[in-house]
């Protein structure tokens, strides 16, 4: 009996070895260099496991925004000033920095946010982790939305829901 239990616990520690090493080599084999563009595979599973986590998060009230016109403005200003840098600033071109980071930062005047804008406000606000997304903590609730709807070309005030 007790032979068997030991024989039972070697092949484990052995299947448990071989799988440990079948992932370190699949992994070698991953270009990890900023140069490198994500899997198909790697893009899927980063958007599946960072839309489970915003939908967790969501907020239970909508834009703190009333007039449209005046926060479009003043989000086209803080865009310039925030943004523009690592998601581009004239319409067409890809930002100076933006191939030099790995995920590479959506260009916003190449192609628009797809909103929902409650996602996109609080993204400004929280970043993403292991991107160059940063949080932008300072900002207010108001100015987040203002960003959120100009990246989505909103007039909207509560944006896209």
């Amino acid at each position: 009996m007790i032979w068997g239990r030991h024989l039972e616990i070697k092949v484990f520690r052995g299947l448990a070895a071989a799988t440990v090493l079948l992932i370190v080599v699949g992994l070698m084999t991953v270009d990890v260099t900023g140069d490198a563009e994500p899997s198909s595979a790697e893009r899927w599973l980063t958007s599946a496991l960072l839309e489970a986590k915003l939908r967790s998060v969501r907020p239970k009230k909508l834009s703190p925004l009333t007039q449209a016109n005046e926060d479009l403005e003043h989000g086209s200003q803080l865009y310039q000033q925030q943004c523009g840098f690592c998601h581009g600033v004239a319409r067409g071109r890809m930002a100076p920095l933006a191939k030099s980071f790995s995920p590479r930062p959506p260009q916003f005047v190449i192609k628009p946010a797809q909103g929902p804008t409650w996602k996109d406000a609080y993204v400004i606000q929280h970043g993403i982790r292991w991107t160059a997304m940063p949080a932008f903590r300072t900002l207010s609730e108001a100015d987040a939305w203002r960003l959120a709807l100009y990246v989505e070309g909103e007039s909207n005030p509560n944006g896209r829901q």
